[in-house]
């Protein structure tokens, strides 16, 4: 088994300490984010029943449990949304989307094929 610092020394090593996360890892990630908004989605719906159609009392020990699941089920999915979010801005500094903006002859063909097709229709109706 590897130490602690082997593990992280292995890390760095592989993406260079630049923050991106490989595929595999993003998917975990978003996989993770998914499983735990519907368990926070599930102790709500919980905590709901129990409070205003079985009028729990509010300091009994299941409600406490739900709580402290539901606090910690938040607080795990925040920090992965941040990672992913520090993932993505560091993905656009890295790779900057490309252009989508026309040349000027690209423009002026897409223009006239959209006048053709407008007026195509518009012949159709008559």
């Amino acid at each position: 088994m590897r130490k602690h610092s082997e593990r992280s020394e292995t890390i760095q090593k592989r993406d260079g300490g630049s923050g991106l996360l490989t595929k595999t890892e993003e998917h975990m990630v978003h996989t993770q984010v998914r499983r735990n908004s519907f368990a926070i989605d599930h102790m709500i719906k919980a905590i709901d029943l129990l409070i205003n159609k079985e009028q729990c009392p509010w300091d009994a020990n299941i409600l406490l449990r739900l709580r402290t699941g539901l606090e910690i089920a938040i607080a795990e999915n925040d920090t992965f949304r941040k990672v992913l979010w520090r993932h993505h801005q560091i993905l656009e500094q890295v790779m900057p989307p490309q252009s989508t903006e026309l040349d000027p002859s690209s423009f002026i063909i897409e223009q006239i094929r959209k006048r053709k097709f407008a007026f195509m229709a518009q012949s159709a109706r008559a």
